[in-house]
């Protein structure tokens, strides 16, 4: 064989190596991207379902202090704990939204609001430590 064909065929080989490496590389991102993506769906119905249960808490609770408002017996036990159900939520909506916000690559200021990266020691806004 030619070494010139030989040397182009060495060319091709390392071409193919390096083309092969890097298709793994982008199929692996692709397929933690999706999963993150994935993970991230997730929390969002849970909140979603936990945000729909307490609307359900919150009517029955206004219905109840309304019929409290018309003279009507209300029990306080089951007033407390449809209250502590909502308090119960609202705390489980607290951890999944802090699960999804630790999935971003940003975080949110507490003082102002605004987004800022994740590796950010200081709010690029109000200066606040992040």
């Amino acid at each position: 064989m030619d070494a010139r064909v030989q040397t182009f065929l060495d060319k091709v080989k390392v071409m193919a190596d390096k083309t092969g490496r890097s298709v793994e590389r982008a199929a692996d991102a692709t397929g933690k991207k999706a999963s993150e993506l994935a993970s991230a769906t997730r929390i969002r119905l849970l909140m979603f379902d936990l945000n729909t249960e307490c609307d359900v808490l919150y009517k029955d609770i206004g219905k109840m202090v309304y019929d409290l408002h018309k003279g009507e017996e209300v029990s306080s036990e089951e007033m407390d704990a449809k209250i502590a159900a909502v308090d119960e939520k609202q705390s489980k909506l607290a951890d999944l939204r802090d699960e999804l916000n630790g999935m971003k690559s940003v975080v949110t200021c507490p003082q102002c609001g605004k987004q800022c990266s994740k590796d950010d020691s200081f709010c690029s806004s109000c200066g606040g430590t992040l």
